[in-house]
């Protein structure tokens, strides 16, 4: 149904992204996506509150960070509103302990799951206390600015020390 997205599949940054709110604009939309890759999603778009967890391997330890409520003045989380100030991101997020609780052991399985070892951040939708997966970025923004983070931050976890465990689990890795 209406409204849906349509995406490039590995694309970044919102790009080759388009809500579409009218069957009139889905070619269009499905056209913007092949330029930036040859393989596209379409989904369904969930009204609620979205957020973002970051995951990683920290010192041994898998960490679930602080979780951020993304707030976009635009239609959705667009390149704009990640880039040239268009949303709020707010850290630690304004939800329940119930959802709270339910986006953290979410995230945490999803990251074993898949048998990431580095850096993940996960997207979720909520419909009431449930959590629904959007995405997961596996290469995240590292600036001072971006999400990850300044989620780290909120855990005590500054930049250098973040990049200093990622060399350390590479370097570890390879012993």
């Amino acid at each position: 149904g209406l409204p849906c997205f349509v995406k490039a599949n590995r694309s970044g940054s919102s790009f080759g992204v388009t809500k579409v709110h009218k069957i009139e604009k889905l070619q269009a939309a499905i056209d913007t996506a092949f330029e930036q890759d040859d393989d596209l999603i379409i989904e369904a778009f969930l009204e609620g509150t979205e957020v973002t967890v970051g995951v990683l391997n920290y010192k041994g330890k898998l960490i679930v960070l602080p979780i951020t409520e993304i707030i976009s003045e635009n239609d959705f989380f667009d390149y704009e509103a990640k880039y040239l100030g268009k949303s709020d991101e707010i850290t630690p997020a304004r939800i329940s302990e119930v959802q709270e609780k339910n986006v953290r052991e979410m995230a945490k399985s999803i990251y074993k799951i898949l048998k990431i070892k580095g850096f993940s951040r996960s997207e979720f939708i909520f419909k009431g206390d449930v959590p629904y997966f959007i995405e997961m970025n596996t290469v995240p923004g590292l600036t001072k600015e971006s999400i990850l983070p300044k989620q780290a931050a909120c855990a005590g976890i500054s930049l250098s020390e973040l990049f200093s465990n990622a060399i350390e689990m590479a370097v570890a890795k390879n012993d």
